[in-house]
């Protein structure tokens, strides 16, 4: 392995490969785990705690807060608990999934049309 140009290269192509593997995995170099919503997009395309959290959403008769679903999911109440639960679904509120009422709390978005 070196440097060119401020870029690592590689001759060998097994460590070729797992570069490649570690750099297009979701999350990785810039790549979205939650992204925008779409038409014809579907929660299949969320991780797995992500649809969670949308199923959990989406049964929910009112707009629920964040301390809610950290509970469903098992987390508790404590604030070290709850936020991440917050920022998840703040983010899938910014990205188009969930609404996100004036007083802080999430409901569901109906499908967009295709």
């Amino acid at each position: 392995m070196f440097r060119e140009n401020g870029c690592v290269s590689t001759d060998e192509p097994a460590m070729a490969a797992e570069l490649e593997r570690v750099t297009t995995a979701p999350g990785a170099g810039g790549m979205l785990l939650v992204p925008h919503r779409a038409p014809g997009m579907d929660e299949s395309v969320l991780p797995a705690d992500y649809q969670a959290i949308m199923k959990m959403v989406a049964v929910a008769s009112d707009p629920v807060p964040a301390k809610d679903i950290s509970v469903q999911l098992g987390k508790g109440t404590a604030p070290g608990q709850v936020e991440p639960v917050r920022d998840k679904l703040r983010r899938l509120a910014d990205r188009g999934w969930l609404y996100r009422t004036p007083a802080g709390r999430f409901t569901a978005l109906p499908q967009p049309p295709a």
